[in-house]
């Protein structure tokens, strides 16, 4: 059983959240009863379920705040955090989309994103998914698939869920943590749907140094990749010889004590590549990517060079922001 639905302004099609329905009938003849009504289990990935629960499975009372192009869907409990993060999420969107205008690609994109806020890592690991591992993250932007696939849109929204008990990003007083968690998960967003999830590697999928560096990129747009608040650490890490001079590889992305600096590295190809090649180079080698071409392909494409020389320059960018 699923439930078929969709955002108008916000979903490009149709999607669905599953269920799994028990029905027993007590005797011969009896009528069929409903029993329980739970998420039905998911075959593959990091959630036991599939889409589920959202908030209407999850809450009894629900808050909504509504801007021009989010919708901010709460626990009831969390109505002032909605209306005080509402404004701030909206000023993310139009960040973002003015981005996406100035890269100069034409593309089918959502002209809104629905956002719920959570706090504690509970419930964010629970809310349109139940998380089969830990989850430390502080957001995330989870693609919708279409039950209705039109104009070659395999994912037909999203949904972002953010912990505003997340002190890296909403210690009291800072006002910059909250617009660079907003703008980095609309930026998954905002390119979700170009995804061909047919031509993808379900073990492997896009590079995680071009997924996360590119919201990374959204996230600090405006800033010099050194008011990051991974430089720090990334440098260091440089300087001390422990980093091969590679792109990170998705296999190893979440290695102990290496996964702020993976964001990093996304990041600095992301803004390398800006530098070099332009930012509209930036925008066009994503969207590549993300529709069907390979890492590699993308580069020859958009930027005129194999990736290994492309990661050569970057390689010597990263080795010289560390000095």
């Amino acid at each position: 059983m699923s439930f078929v639905h969709q955002f108008e302004g916000y979903d490009l099609t149709p999607v669905a959240e599953w269920y799994r329905w028990t029905v027993v009938r007590e005797s011969q003849g009896a009528p069929l009863k409903v029993t329980a009504v739970t998420g039905a289990p998911a075959a593959l990935g990091n959630s036991k379920t599939v889409y589920y629960p959202g908030p209407w499975d999850k809450w009894g009372d629900i808050h909504v705040e509504r801007t021009a192009h989010t919708l901010v869907i709460t626990d009831a409990a969390l109505a002032a955090e909605a209306k005080r993060y509402a404004p701030v999420a909206e000023a993310a969107v139009a960040d973002d989309f003015a981005a996406w205008q100035a890269g100069g690609v034409t593309a089918d994109i959502p002209k809104g994103f629905v956002i719920s806020l959570v706090k504690g890592k509970a419930d964010l690991g629970s809310l349109y998914r139940i998380n089969k591992e830990e989850t430390t993250e502080a957001g995330v932007s989870i693609g919708m698939v279409s039950t209705e696939r039109r104009n070659g849109v395999d994912i037909g929204g999203s949904r972002i869920v953010v912990d505003v008990a997340d002190r890296s990003f909403f210690a009291p007083g800072d006002r910059k943590g909250p617009r660079e968690i907003f703008r980095h998960e609309v930026g998954h967003s905002l390119v979700a749907s170009l995804e061909d999830a047919d031509k993808q590697d379900f073990f492997d999928g896009i590079e995680n140094w071009i997924v996360e560096g590119f919201a990374e990129y959204l996230a600090h747009r405006g800033e010099p990749l050194r008011a990051s608040d991974r430089t720090a650490q990334a440098r260091s890490l440089v300087r001390s010889g422990d980093w091969d001079g590679t792109l990170p590889g998705n296999v190893d992305w979440d290695s102990p004590g290496r996964v702020s600096f993976h964001y990093w590295l996304g990041h600095a190809a992301m803004t390398h590549l800006a530098e070099k090649y332009g930012e509209q180079k930036l925008f066009q080698f994503v969207t590549a990517r993300y529709r069907d071409a390979t890492a590699d392909q993308a580069s020859q494409q958009v930027l005129g060079v194999p990736l290994a020389r492309f990661q050569s320059g970057w390689t010597a960018y990263v080795r010289a922001q560390a000095r």
